[in-house]
């Protein structure tokens, strides 16, 4: 299977960043403002942009090392596409190993986010922009998450804002 994956280096300590993909105030930071649920382990996110919403699972939290979410529930409001439900029973997967001078390593994969899906392009232009998002706010303290009230989920999920 060739699921979406990206591998960067961080300019911050492995603290910083499991920080901001664990806690609701991290995934607000990057992601989008419009997330609540509990950050517990077997928890439920709850995550929209406008019209668009995924119901994510903790699956599994390891402190400074990796995240594990699993999608329980979604549906993306974009009108090209007739399953507006394929993210549900994949997973996405943060592992975050530390490298020299307090830099973290991190390899994200979205694991059953495939080519073949409809979603596919959409999710990967996503996933681009929400990343560079995730990499401003862990090392500049700002990042680009969709804010409530952008009136295009779209536009922002693939960074043409």
């Amino acid at each position: 299977m060739d699921n979406y994956q990206q591998s960067f280096t961080l300019k911050a300590t492995p603290a910083k960043v499991y920080a901001a993909i664990s806690t609701l105030e991290g995934i607000q930071g990057w992601w989008t403002q419009d997330c609540t649920g509990s950050t517990h382990e077997g928890a439920s996110l709850h995550i929209r942009f406008g019209g668009t919403h995924k119901d994510l699972r903790i699956e599994q939290l390891e402190p400074n090392q990796s995240v594990r979410w699993l999608c329980t529930a979604a549906h993306i409001n974009h009108e090209s596409l007739t399953r507006k439900d394929e993210w549900v029973g994949t997973q996405m997967v943060f592992r975050l190993t530390p490298e020299t001078n307090g830099y973290t390593r991190v390899d994200f994969e979205h694991i059953g986010l495939v080519p073949s899906f409809e979603c596919y392009d959409l999710c990967n232009n996503g996933w681009n922009y929400f990343l560079k998002s995730l990499h401003a706010y862990v090392e500049q303290g700002q990042g680009t998450p969709y804010e409530i009230g952008d009136t295009c989920a779209e536009k922002t999920a693939t960074g043409s804002n």
